[in-house]
Formats: C-alpha cells, structure tokens, sequence
C-alpha cells in the first residue's frame, strides 16, 4: 500500500508514535510519506492550515495517489472533511487522546461522522467513539530495553501536563531518600540511556484526556523495576500499580503505594500481550483493507 501519515508536529509523543509506526510498515513492505504540518508546511494553527493543507494533500495525491490517507488528531482531519469532504473513502483518523476546552465539540462531531475509520489508543475513547477502531500504541524492545548503569533514581518527566506537581515529586523524593531524575529536554533516543536505565522508580500520573502514555510502556521495557502510574490513558489495560483518583498528590499514600509495590516482570507481560510496533502496524493495515 501508499500511505500518506499526516500530524501536527515530530515532537512529542505522536511524533515517536509515527517513527516507529512507519518504520515497522515499510519493514511490511509499504510505501510510507509523512507531513509534518508545522515543520514542512509552516502552518502553525487549524485556522491558518484548512486551506493549505487542502491544497497540499490534493497535489500529492494526484503526484502518487495514496492508497491511504492516516490523519494523527481531529484537527489534521478537519481540512479534509471540511468544508466539504476529499477523499473520503481513503481518509482513516487517529485520535490520541481526548481534546479538552473549545474544541472537544468540534473533534467529538469529526469522531462521530468518521465512524469506522476511526482510531483510538485508548479504552476511554472507544467507549466515547464504539465504532471506531482500537489500536494500542507499541514499544521497541530494541530501543528500551535494560542497560548495566546502576539504578538509583526517582524519575519523573516533566511534560507540564502531570497532574501531580513538580513540589509534591520533590517532596516524595526527599521522603524516600531516593535521588530525583527529572527528564527534560532528552531526545526520544535519548531516554533509555540518559533516563531509563537510571531509574529504580518511575512515576507519571498523566490528565484524564491522556493519549495512550507512552512512557508507561518505555519504562516498563526498559526494566525500570517499580512502574507507577493511575488508569488515565491506557493505564487501565496495564499491569503496574496505579494511583487512585483524588490521591495524586496526596505524597505519603504513593509512598505507600510504591513501598508495596508488588514486583513484576513487566517485559514477559508486553511479550505476552504483543505490545508491539509491528503488531500495531498489521492491525492497520487490516483497517485500512476493509
């Protein structure tokens, strides 16, 4: 197949995402393009790309005629379905996570007139959208996997969108004895060596509009040896301890909750349950021939 991905911008976690997506399509032996609309178009906002983008997905489509057209969020499918429709029938959107404040009405209307050629990363959203597709994001066992570097660290990222505060870290990291690794500004190549395989604990207690946090899955296949997160995203499909709603920054109930930690083999878990890139990219596929 042609396959024409389509998001926002490369960093970031979709950014990941579709690196290790497109990789593990053209290993399946698919033709794989990517637009990155702020880095390669310039188009910095929906308001100012509708058009433009329009444009550019028409122009590239007559130069190779894509099989299929992956969009990565409901503000890159929206220049394709309005104000009328183009290439409907090839066009498959991936929603991340769930959009908050003005445009939760808008994305939710782009979710419902898609239907069946709508993707999710999360259990939250397919019950939002039933029809549409679940697909669970993967991890490369190559790139995260556990190193001989010695683990001493409590590590956190910061990304602005924790719902626990970087004080209330601080204060568990103080109240542990355990050194704070915060991880900024890292690569996504980065993170094994510089992040990962520092940690002895591994905390991220993401918002409820969450896509699938990634990092959960990264550390987890990094052999980070105490996993701790809380069922936003698609923490609720996985097997580490999880931290109930309204206590996320209560500091001496994660204590708790991470001195009884009950030890786990995190990488037979995402081997049996095929968290995997290339099991990702074949359920595509599959959606895309239907």
């Amino acid at each position: 197949m042609k396959i024409l991905i389509i998001l926002k911008r490369w960093i970031g976690g979709v950014g990941g995402g579709v690196k290790n997506i497109s990789k593990e399509l053209r290993k399946l032996g698919h033709d794989v393009d990517i637009i990155a609309r702020e880095e390669d178009l310039g188009l910095m906002n929906l308001k100012g790309s509708v058009l433009k983008l329009r444009k550019e997905i028409k122009k590239r489509m007559k130069e190779k005629n894509y099989d299929s057209i992956y969009t990565q969020d409901w503000s890159i499918a929206f220049p394709l379905i309005f104000p009328y429709p183009i290439f409907w029938k090839k066009h498959f959107c991936m929603f991340h996570g769930k959009p908050q404040g003005k445009p939760k009405k808008i994305s939710y209307i782009i979710g419902k007139l898609l239907g069946r050629k709508m993707l999710v990363m999360t259990p939250e959203l397919k019950r939002m959208f039933p029809k549409a597709n679940l697909n669970y994001c993967g991890v490369s066992l190559e790139q995260f996997k556990p190193l001989k570097e010695k683990r001493e660290y409590f590590g956190w990222i910061e990304k602005g969108t924790e719902i626990i505060t970087k004080e209330k870290i601080e204060e568990i990291s103080k109240k542990l004895k355990l050194p704070l690794l915060i991880a900024k500004g890292f690569t996504h190549e980065e993170m094994n060596s510089k992040f990962y395989s520092k940690c002895k604990i591994f905390l991220s207690l993401p918002p409820s509009c969450a896509g699938f946090q990634a990092s959960w899955l990264e550390a987890m296949a990094a052999g980070v040896p105490i996993v701790i997160g809380n069922n936003n995203g698609a923490g609720e499909v996985q097997p580490f301890d999880k931290i109930p709603l309204g206590k996320e920054n209560d500091a001496d109930f994660i204590i708790n909750c991470i001195k009884n930690a009950k030890k786990k083999d995190y990488i037979a878990w995402i081997k049996e349950h095929d968290f995997s890139w290339n099991r990702h990219a074949k359920r595509l596929i599959e959606i895309f021939r239907k």
